[in-house]
Order: C-alpha cells, then structure tokens, then sequence
C-alpha cells in the first residue's frame, strides 16, 4: 500500500504553486528589504563629529549657584528663596528627610550634595573605654542631637601612631572620660596625636576612671595633662589601681589654672606597693588659697596635713568675707590620709576660735562642720574625714580589672 502525505487543502488541483501568487502580489511590496541609500563616508564621519560634540555640550557639568536665577516667566515664592536659606533649611533637617528632599528636583539635589567643610561637631563627651582582646572604644556622644557613634582601634594601631585627623579635625570636645585601660606613653602620645587636631576651647572636664597606673610614670600623668590642664574645671582620677606615690603629685595640680577648676577628685586610690600616700600635699592647698580659688575638693591617701587643712578653712571664710559675691558653703572631704587626725582636726579649729561641730556620717566618714554667721546669713565650710584604713587594709591591692583592660605597651 502506497503512503500518501496528506493535503494541506481542500483541492482537486495538486499542482497548484501559491508561490506564483506571491510575486508581484502586494504581501511582496509590503515585506520587501528597502534599499538603503548609498551614503558618503566623509558624510557619515561629519555626522558623528556633530553629535558627539552635541552631546558634550549637553552633559558638561554646571558650577554650584550661589544664588537663585529664576528664569521662568510666573516663578514661585518658594522659587525665590537664596540658595543660602535653602541650605539653612536643610541643615535643621535629618538623614531620611534630606534623602527624600534630594529626589524632589535638580536644585534641591545641588543643595543637598553641597556640605559645608567648616560645620564643627560639638561633642559633648569623649569616651575612650579599654576593651578586652580588641584594644581601645573610641565613642563620641554629642547631648544636642542625641547621637553617639564608637570606632574600635587595635593596640598595634596605638603604637604605630593611627591618626584619625579626618574625624577629629571637626570635633569641639567638652568633656574627655578615659575608663578601663592601662596608663602608658603610648596611649598617652595616641590621644594628644587625635587631640592636637580638634578645638579644645570648650574642654571642661578630664576623668580616668579604674586606670591602671602600673606601667605609668610621673611623666606620663604630666604629658597628658599638658595641653589640656589649662581649660579643666573639673579633673577627676577614680578608682586608680597600681598606683605609686608619684602617680599624682602636686606637680600635676599645679598644671591646672587655679582661678578656673572647680572641681578636683582623687578617690578610691589602691596602691601597688608598699606607699602611705600621695604626694599631692600642702602646696596644693596653698596654691588655691593663694589664688582665691576654693575648688570642691576629694583628697583620698594624700599627704595632706591637719595644719594646711585648717589654714584651707581659714583662708576660705576671710576670702567669702572681703568679696561681694557670697558662697554659703564649701565641701572638702579628706579620707585615709595620715597626716590628718579628726582628733587633732576638731582641737586646731578650736584654738582657732573656730566654731567647729562634728558628727557622724555613713559609712567611716566624720562630718566636721566650721559656721560662722547668724541665723539669717550663715556660712558653713564642711570637712569630711575618714580615718586610716588598718594595717591589713593597707596591703597593696590586686589588679582585678587588669584583665578587663588592654595592654597596650608594645
């Protein structure tokens, strides 16, 4: 049986060519290639030229207006607000909101795009925190915008000397708190390296809280305070472990402007060895009294005496009687120190002729309160003591918070 292919239409003429339909039919003038038009190379060249330079015409970049050009028939009242407003404006603005403003047209994107490389960054704490195995926190908070931002450094970095002046260069630092790390040259040279970059004008406070002095010396105290004693109000050491009698001396408070500190703290002091007391002494005392500068005063195992003490008092109720500007009461609290016996304290201010009340506090503390004055205008210069710790008490202490805090000697 012969295999036949089926037709595809319904014909009795199987010989019909629909191919003879097609030529000269009007689907062939339709689909048939247009012939391109012979064109002449230096023509085609000529072309390529004009529209190249046209296009760098169009695409060169405008320089940033410093004012508003309206060239617009019927321009808008907001159309007519300076570029400067603008930037004014925006300035009051957050991240997300000047985002959003950027997409709104070309001229909010110029402004948006344009910073200003003089805007200051006040901050209102530097904080400068040892962390375990990682090296150092560096973290700025700024109290205005309620921001904080922290950048970790390594202590090799410490020691090659990183600088971060593209950061600092911006800052007006207020307050520096350094907390949790080992006292060494080469922190100490890292942190003036940053500093010597930022606005120090508006500095007020310095504290080391928990610093390990052991590998510190009285030069390594004495650099870090040089270029910053002399805007200080507040100088603060708390919690110092590994500390010897040169850690802080009255050389150190004698970099602070005495007619500008109103507030000096030397508290919770352990020693690494054997040592009595600070060297922070009687001059010190002399030095503010001699300056009519009474600041609140912290003194923990100084070598501070009974006489200097009462002299400190003394001075502080001649000076508030010659000035017009009365100060109703003062604080000085002295503790562990073994030059002054609460005893022998209460027996100088009645020779004297002191008025002098002592009563108990909490704690160890004895509050001897010296008043002068009646009823209606009394002032009253306070002096806390605490008695010398025992002879078990007085053994050196164990650097817990040395693990917690990076070694950053090399």
């Amino acid at each position: 049986m012969e295999v036949q292919r089926k037709r595809s239409f319904n014909t009795t003429n199987t010989a019909h060519d629909f191919r003879q339909e097609y030529k000269g039919s009007v689907l062939e003038s339709k689909f048939r290639s247009a012939k391109k038009p012979e064109r002449n190379a230096f023509r085609s060249l000529a072309d390529w030229i004009l529209a190249k330079a046209s296009y760098l015409r169009s695409a060169k970049p405008k320089p940033f207006p410093t004012s508003m050009n309206v060239f617009n028939s019927t321009p808008s009242d907001f159309e007519k607000l300076p570029n400067e407003l603008v930037c004014q404006i925006f300035g009051e603005c957050d991240a997300t909101t000047l985002l959003s403003c950027r997409r709104v047209c070309r001229r909010f994107s110029d402004v948006v795009d344009y910073i200003d490389p003089a805007a200051p960054v006040v901050l209102s704490r530097l904080v400068l925190t040892g962390q375990p195995k990682k090296g150092l926190e560096m973290r700025w908070v700024t109290y205005e915008g309620q921001r904080t931002k922290a950048v970790t450094v390594t202590a090799s970095e410490i020691r090659n000397g990183a600088s971060f002046g593209f950061n600092f260069e911006r800052f007006v630092v207020q307050r520096i708190i350094i907390k949790d790390i080992v006292l060494t040259d080469d922190f100490v040279d890292f942190l003036r390296h940053q500093l010597q970059y930022s606005d120090l004008s508006q500095l007020v406070q310095l504290s080391l809280n928990n610093v390990d002095f052991s590998a510190a010396n009285s030069l390594t105290l004495h650099r870090l305070l040089a270029g910053l004693a002399k805007h200080l109000e507040l100088f603060e050491v708390t919690g110092g472990f590994g500390m010897r009698a040169d850690s802080v001396t009255d050389a150190h408070l004698g970099q602070l402007d005495a007619t500008r500190v109103r507030r000096i703290s030397i508290d919770g002091v352990r020693f690494g060895s054997r040592c009595k007391a600070l060297r922070v002494g009687d001059a010190s005392l002399r030095l503010f009294a001699a300056s009519r500068s009474f600041p609140t005063l912290i003194l923990d195992r100084c070598a501070v005496t009974t006489r200097s003490v009462c002299d400190y008092t003394q001075e502080w109720f001649e000076q508030r009687a010659e000035t017009e500007k009365q100060l109703r009461s003062q604080v000085c609290t002295v503790k562990r120190c073994p030059g002054v016996k609460g005893s022998a304290f209460a027996a100088e201010c009645q020779r004297r002729g002191l008025q002098c009340r002592d009563r108990r506090a909490s704690g160890t503390l004895t509050l001897y309160n010296i008043h002068e004055g009646d009823a209606d205008f009394k002032r009253e210069f306070t002096v806390a003591l605490a008695a010398v710790a025992s002879q078990d008490d007085e053994s050196p202490a164990k650097p817990q918070p040395v693990e917690a805090a990076p070694v950053l000697a090399a």
